[in-house]
């Protein structure tokens, strides 16, 4: 597979690297939210290390996810496996949803009955470290997953965020209920769930969306136009369809060249098509250009792309 993007190779950039750190990260940061959570007594930081251990399974599904993606393609999957990338971040949106439900469901519980729990300074200072460590997290994870174009870990990174901004949240509802408003811990951990159920079904929606072959972006449509313009012979692009696979894309394309052109001829201008496609645009997996007859009179020189085409055309006029 070509890729004209320049990725750094370093080991911190790969993405197992960056989602394994990630996993210990959060693992440890789960242990010691639940732990200061309970013994420090606030509804909000017990919620927001829920949160964090919903980071952990979705971790182990993003790593799995990722292994399977880098399979080769087989009979039964001659396209490969990279929808096992946008599979992975619909499990982390699912993570993200489950989440918010279960502690929405606690908060609202302990609204009506009345019960609030009186928390203390620790919480307060675990909130803000996780906040810090968080926020790292998701830069950290954002910046491999754009390197890569990776919705696994673009979602996961959006995970890391909301995780910083739950806290945040957290972090404001115990310093009120330590001021002496203790509901504000209950209503901290119901604000917490809804922020995650928002950026849960945004996370959703727009991987389903790739999945149902939503066309990306126009810019890259454009790029890929521009390249397969740009090949000798190609009188017009009649159509294109682009759908994300995971991190890469699949091209179909249909071009238009002079009627009068060989099948060996209009065999070498496809090949070319999808050569300069694949080395100029960024992280195209497969083109599948198809070749019709063009406008007759339209003549052009195809000899002056040597490069392009092995066995230049013969053009009647």
């Amino acid at each position: 597979m070509s890729n004209p993007t320049e990725i750094p190779d370093r080991y911190w950039y790969r993405p197992v690297v960056c989602t394994t750190a990630g996993l210990v990260g959060n693992v440890v940061l789960s242990a010691g939210k639940l732990l200061f959570g309970i013994l420090a007594g606030s509804a909000a930081l017990v919620a927001d290390g829920f949160h964090s251990l919903a980071d952990v399974l979705s971790d182990v599904g993003i790593l799995l996810a990722l292994k399977a993606s880098e399979r080769p393609p087989d009979q039964n999957h001659p396209y490969g496996h990279h929808s096992f990338e946008t599979l992975g971040a619909i499990v982390v949106a699912g993570f993200m949803l489950l989440t918010a439900i279960l502690i929405a469901k606690s908060a609202v519980a302990n609204l009506i009955r009345g019960e609030y729990l009186h928390p203390e300074w620790q919480a307060l200072i675990a909130t803000f470290a996780s906040v810090g460590i968080k926020e790292v997290m998701a830069r950290y994870t954002l910046l491999v997953g754009r390197l890569h174009n990776s919705p696994a870990l673009l979602a996961n990174g959006t995970m890391h965020r909301s995780d910083a901004i739950s806290s945040l949240a957290a972090a404001a509802g115990i310093g009120g209920a330590m001021l002496g408003w203790e509901v504000l811990d209950s209503i901290g951990a119901l604000v917490i769930s809804l922020f995650i159920l928002k950026m849960g079904v945004d996370l959703m929606r727009e991987n389903v969306m790739a999945l149902m072959d939503t066309m990306p972006d126009d810019d890259l449509v454009a790029e890929i136009d521009t390249a397969a313009r740009a090949v000798g012979c190609v009188q017009e692009v009649r159509s294109l369809h682009v759908r994300q696979r995971g991190s890469w894309y699949l091209a179909d394309i249909r071009i238009a060249v002079h009627p009068d052109h060989s099948i060996e001829s209009a065999h070498d201008i496809a090949h070319a098509t999808e050569d300069r496609i694949r080395a100029t645009v960024a992280k195209i997996a497969m083109v599948f250009v198809h070749v019709e007859p063009g406008d007759r009179d339209n003549f052009q020189h195809c000899d002056d792309h040597p490069d392009l085409i092995s066995r230049p055309p013969t053009l009647t006029k």
